[in-house]
């Protein structure tokens, strides 16, 4: 099975700077695509963070910084794979708008939405 057979909700290819921060570590870096419950970022070069513990992600979206909470899924292949752990409702909005300015038929978002 294919991952885009196995995902249920569709990653957005979108490069914005972000922030990688958990405890007193901060690691500026590069989203490289964004879905509803995760996203890829390009991995840093000795990445030596604490991989069971939880992440703050910091995307610098226009309109202003948005903050997601997140577990590491996967590294490999030069990038980090991350799942959301929350998003409330005004996060979710923020999330759903940057993904929808890069898509061509945004109304597939409608519907992952009511997955969540």
């Amino acid at each position: 099975m294919s991952d885009t057979e196995r995902r249920r909700f569709a990653r957005v290819p979108i490069e914005i700077t972000c922030e990688i921060r958990q405890g007193a570590s901060v690691w500026h870096r590069t989203l490289l695509n964004l879905s509803l419950n995760g996203l890829a970022i390009d991995e840093p070069p000795n990445f030596d963070a604490q991989y069971n513990e939880p992440f703050t992600i910091v995307l610098e979206a226009d309109g202003g910084d948005v903050e997601l909470h997140a577990y590491l899924q996967h590294a490999g292949r030069s990038q980090l794979g991350f799942a959301v752990e929350h998003l409330d409702p005004s996060t979710l909005e923020r999330v759903r708008g940057l993904m929808a300015a890069k898509m061509d038929d945004a109304s597939v978002l409608d519907k992952e939405m009511l997955e969540l």
